[in-house]
């Protein structure tokens, strides 16, 4: 293996041979990691929207006040 040269300001050149090689994944498997994505993200959003209004909802309707005060 040859090490790339190093010019004077300590950066390695980067011939087309020393390049990372491109991982060029399949259609069908990037377009499920972006459902997976989606779904995931949706159900986040949607599972704090029903527990914040949830939480609206049931606490009771005087003077809203911090935990523990009295």
């Amino acid at each position: 293996m040859r090490l790339p040269p190093v010019t004077r300001s300590s950066v390695a050149d980067s011939p087309d041979e020393h390049l990372p090689p491109v991982h060029n994944l399949p259609l069908g498997l990037r377009l499920a990691a972006a459902l997976v994505m989606l779904v995931f993200v949706s159900v986040s959003l949607a599972t704090t929207i029903y527990s914040l209004g949830a939480a609206c909802l049931t606490s009771g309707t005087g003077l809203i006040t911090l935990l523990g005060s009295r």
